[in-house]
């Protein structure tokens, strides 16, 4: 056999295949606290009631229409997509949450105002002390 007859050597194994490592989960949104009948005003004598879902990545406020959901427990999209009227505020977008008690003198409600880098909006809630120790227990310093 002259050299330029010998068949090509035959290619080496191929190496074994590795398959490429799997991204890592993704981290579900955990719901931390559940504020229930957080008030916005929509016009002079009217308002809608939401509940009010922290989780560690946003808050929530979704209408409350029915009675025995547990936000605790659902998934937080679920709860966003029940109504085209609930609404998220991604966490990493507020500034403050400010929590004020009813006046004597005036006759004011309780409130809460969230503070964001672009709006600011205003609810009425029930107890201020009480939603003011559960929020900061779950948002520390964001609640002034």
């Amino acid at each position: 056999m002259s050299p330029e007859s010998t068949p090509p050597p035959l290619p080496s194994s191929p190496p074994p295949f590795i398959p490429p490592d799997p991204p890592p989960p993704l981290k579900p949104e955990i719901v931390q606290l559940v504020i229930e009948k957080v008030q916005q005003k929509t016009g002079i004598f009217s308002k809608q009631t939401f509940n009010m879902v922290v989780t560690d990545l946003r808050l929530i406020f979704v209408l409350q229409i029915k009675n025995n959901v547990d936000y605790l427990r659902q998934d937080p999209n679920l709860s966003l997509a029940e109504n085209p009227a609930n609404f998220g505020i991604a966490l990493d977008q507020v500034q403050a949450i400010e929590v004020y008690r009813a006046g004597f003198e005036d006759n004011s409600p309780d409130c809460m105002i969230i503070k964001t880098k672009s709006d600011k909006t205003t609810f009425l809630i029930n107890d201020a002390y009480r939603v003011s120790q559960n929020l900061k227990k779950v948002l520390e310093n964001l609640v002034k």
